[in-house]
């Protein structure tokens, strides 16, 4: 029994393939929901059945509604049109691709462009196959085309063409004015570069002085280092020496890129990092907390590539180079048990009014329907004092500079609203 309906599944795949039909080309188009279908021979007769054809259309499709299929008689009887009709079916090919069977007399175009959402399937009779072509008012090339073979059951013929052919989504019929205004559109793969691309946006994300994939032991010196007596530390070229590196960021920015390659983009971010101080240190007793508050304001000179994988989505790809400005504000309490704070306390580290420092890194942005983005950037920033300065007669001997040498990796998400002009 197994092997019998193996051999009638067999025979019905062999069948299937005999009667199926071939597709030369098949470009991305609309089929309108109860669509008008205008069928276009140069033929004395069309081969199929129009009003079985339209049933065909309904049993293939069940969201297009009541579809109305008619002889386009005003193209049968126009002179050009006839002549473009008996032209395409003598150059039909399964070589060439759409723009060689490109409707290029005047008239015949504007024909095409008049059609007002209604759909054109050209059928030429080729004595064992039918040729067919589809048209509608978004190009002067055929939308398909391809072959069915031919045969005498015209219900079993409609239905080959019907889903061969044609789509099994639909959408509503477009008004006048959207029409005019899908027309002016460009076409879903070409999107003109505006002039100036804008956005403003926040983020957030991580930061820390290990990069990922590099080797623990270069960082070990400032992540694993703590403060006694609130300010003596192994070594004072890293901000990191003295306030936990690894910390969650958050950033406002806008920017903007021209003609779609350079532009720039302004931030501010701000991350907070607690002091490492000595746990063992029995001075820290009288303390409450010790955290700097970090704020960095900047610009970043971008560079970038865009993408238009679908219409509703845009990919821009970018790097970027930029500079900083940090500042540090301190926020230390004492227990509130504490009178008079240690000479130590009056005493602690203080940081540098600001630090100027670099940023390198790339990203991208992902927007969608033109307006609302999600972005991901990654890279590294840094942050440094110059060590160097005129020598003065009270000068000591080895300055101490706080965080002369600074440098972070991070890694942000945002979310942006994007605009052109």
């Amino acid at each position: 029994m197994k092997k019998i309906l193996f051999a009638l599944t067999l025979v019905m795949f062999f069948v299937a393939s005999a009667f199926a039909g071939d597709i030369y080309f098949d470009s991305k188009w609309t089929l309108w929901s109860d669509a008008d279908i205008l069928i276009w021979t140069p033929d004395p007769e069309p081969a199929l059945d129009i009003k079985e054809f339209c049933l065909s259309l309904r049993r293939s499709n069940s969201g297009i509604g009541i579809p109305k299929c008619r002889v386009f008689g005003e193209w049968e009887r126009d002179s050009i049109a006839v002549r473009y009709a008996n032209w395409l079916s003598a150059n039909m090919d399964p070589t060439l691709d759409a723009s060689y069977l490109k409707a290029r007399h005047p008239a015949m175009s504007a024909k095409i462009q008049t059609l007002e959402d209604r759909i054109v399937l050209f059928i030429a009779d080729k004595g064992s196959f039918l040729q067919i072509a589809i048209f509608d008012e978004t190009a002067n090339t055929p939308k398909a085309a391809g072959t069915v073979r031919k045969t005498s059951d015209k219900v079993a013929l409609g239905d080959d063409i019907a889903d061969t052919f044609f789509d099994r989504q639909t959408k509503r019929r477009l008004s006048k004015e959207e029409r005019l205004k899908q027309a002016a559109e460009p076409d879903e793969y070409f999107k003109e570069v505006p002039n100036f691309r804008a956005w403003a946006g926040v983020s957030a994300g991580y930061a820390q002085a290990q990069f990922p994939l590099t080797p623990d032991d270069w960082y070990s010196s400032h992540v694993k280092s703590q403060v006694r007596n609130y300010r003596i530390t192994k070594d004072s070229v890293s901000l990191w020496n003295f306030i936990d590196d690894s910390t969650p960021l958050f950033t406002l920015y806008a920017g903007g890129i021209w003609y779609g390659f350079i532009g720039g983009e302004i931030f501010y971010r701000y991350s907070s990092h607690k002091v490492k101080t000595d746990s063992k240190d029995t001075i820290y007793k009288e303390l409450d907390h010790w955290d700097f508050y970090q704020h960095e304001v900047g610009l970043n000179v971008m560079f970038s590539k865009t993408y238009d994988p679908f219409k509703w989505l845009d990919i821009h790809l970018f790097g970027f180079l930029g500079f900083q400005y940090s500042f540090y504000v301190e926020d230390i309490e004492l227990k509130d048990d504490v009178k008079k704070p240690s000479k130590a306390y009056s005493s602690r580290i203080r940081f540098e009014d600001v630090y100027k420092g670099a940023l390198l890194g790339f990203g991208s942005q992902f927007v969608f329907l033109d307006h609302y983005a999600v972005s991901a950037r990654t890279g590294m920033s840094s942050r440094g004092k110059n060590v160097y300065s005129d020598p003065t007669p009270d000068a000591a001997a080895e300055p101490t500079t706080i965080g002369a040498s600074t440098i972070d990796w991070f890694i942000s998400f945002g979310l942006e609203y994007h605009w052109s002009l």
